[in-house]
């Protein structure tokens, strides 16, 4: 399986590759143009030397043998000369060319042009031709036709060459060298600035479903894997939360399913074991196991579905006082039962925007908590107010053998005081529920206790139109 490292190595390697070609073709060629025009000034220069010299007797052509420039092509210099007439004749030739003629039309040159030319040899001679007309000889004051001469001036470009070559050579050497050299080192500096990857790797292949409290350290880190690893943190603390939300649930579910099941179990082995003692009742008590235990599990998918935002929020505008009536009418035989007295202010004209699913759960487990758990013979507030746009609602009523420090519990699932708040019929989520409901509503839902034993929940938050998601 290919790393990203060896990609990176790889890709580095022909990156380096493609500029050190393109910067070795691109020195050669500018260093042999420099060196190639140098080789020509040189040449026209020597060209335009020797052309001077060159002069036309009559119908002749000579040049001045004695003239020192005639000395630089003598039998053991690299340099070549060929005059010719305008027709390709050849006139004279230099000592240094030894009898040897250069093998050139008169077509192969222009005014002035540039040639590479071989000799019989194989050396390889650079040549400069120029056609010109040779100037009167200075003793000859007759009137003569001109002559077309062409002058032909070569050098040797042996050492021309083996500068190229020797160029050429120390490029792709240097070229080579530097490949070898980053081959050696890219990947150690690889290692070394991948490292914290590396290690950012590593403790993720750590982490399970029971570790998931562990967080990527950000210290050290370059600031290109900062926000990854705080994304990654965020991610941790996400599946942590939904970890322990389905634990909760989990755990939630077996602790308060052990009770019922257990009452199931004992009816089911008496009646097996004495039969003819099966009553009417025993029907009514597994009814009512299974009853329970059918509310315990919908509230505690309702629970769930609201921390993980599954329940759907339609808002509507509502009248509080509306909603509170419809909620207590059910209650009232309860109410009574319990000699409790239930007062409603709330103001008609109080309207919200809320969902009337979710807010009427809310109202009806804060008033069932309060009917449930009131003192018997007590009273029963329900108070609703609006004030700059946001309203409140507080449910209060006596509570009897609940201390402060029993407040903050009251909103946890399942709490329920042994003494003052056990009921077989209540599973201890009411107001756990509310809360969530509440919270999705963008809602605070609190409680408190005054000195007289009155509890009151109060729900509170923005009375207007809201978008909710």
């Amino acid at each position: 399986m290919r790393t990203i490292r060896g990609q990176l190595t790889r890709r580095l390697l022909m990156g380096v590759s493609c500029l050190l070609t393109i910067g070795s073709v691109v020195v050669y060629v500018t260093t042999r143009t420099a060196l190639t025009r140098q080789f020509d000034a040189t040449l026209r220069a020597k060209t335009t030397a020797l052309a001077s010299v060159i002069e036309q007797d009559k119908d002749k052509i000579t040049a001045d043998p004695s003239d020192q420039i005639m000395r630089e092509f003598d039998p053991t210099s690299d340099a070549f000369f060929q005059i010719c007439r305008g027709d390709g004749s050849v006139v004279e030739i230099s000592p240094s060319l030894r009898g040897e003629r250069l093998a050139v039309r008169p077509d192969e040159f222009g005014q002035v042009s540039f040639r590479d030319l071989r000799l019989a040899n194989g050396r390889v001679i650079r040549a400069m031709g120029l056609k010109f007309q040779p100037h009167n000889a200075e003793d000859t004051n007759l009137p003569i036709a001109p002559i077309e001469a062409i002058l032909i001036v070569a050098s040797d470009r042996h050492n021309l060459d083996q500068a190229l070559t020797t160029l050429a050579a120390v490029l792709s050497c240097s070229g080579l060298l530097v490949l070898v050299l980053t081959a050696a080192t890219v990947p150690w500096l690889l290692r070394r600035g991948l490292a914290p990857l590396d290690r950012l790797a590593e403790q993720a292949q750590r982490i399970t479903a029971d570790s998931l409290a562990e967080r990527f350290s950000t210290e050290g880190l370059p600031g290109e894997l900062v926000p990854i690893s705080a994304r990654l943190n965020d991610l941790l603390q996400r599946l942590q939360t939904a970890f322990a939300r389905e634990r909760q649930f989990s755990d939630d579910l077996a602790h308060e399913f052990r009770t019922p099941i257990a009452g199931l179990r004992s009816l089911a082995e008496l009646s097996l074991k004495w039969p003819d003692t099966r009553s009417a009742d025993t029907d009514r008590n597994v009814l009512t196991i299974a009853l329970q235990m059918e509310s315990i599990i919908t509230r505690l998918l309702a629970i769930a579905r609201s921390g993980t935002g599954l329940s759907t929020i339609e808002v509507q505008p509502l009248k509080l006082a509306d909603l509170v009536s419809a909620i207590c009418q059910p209650m009232q035989e309860h109410i009574i039962a319990r000699r409790l007295s239930l007062q409603a202010e709330v103001p008609a004209a109080l309207e919200i925007h809320s969902d009337p699913i979710l807010l009427r759960s809310i109202l009806t487990n804060l008033l069932d908590n309060a009917v449930e758990y009131s003192k018997p013979g007590s009273a029963i507030l329900v108070q609703g107010e609006a004030h700059n746009g946001n309203f409140t609602l507080g449910v209060t009523n006596a509570v009897q053998q609940l201390d402060a420090a029993d407040v903050p519990h009251l909103f946890e699932r399942f709490w329920r005081k042994e003494a003052a708040r056990s009921s077989g019929e209540h599973a201890g989520l009411g107001l756990s529920l509310a809360r969530a409901f509440a919270t999705s509503l963008g809602y605070a839902l609190s409680a408190t206790l005054n000195d007289d034993g009155l509890l009151t929940l109060t729900l509170a938050g923005s009375a207007g139109p809201k978008r909710l998601s």
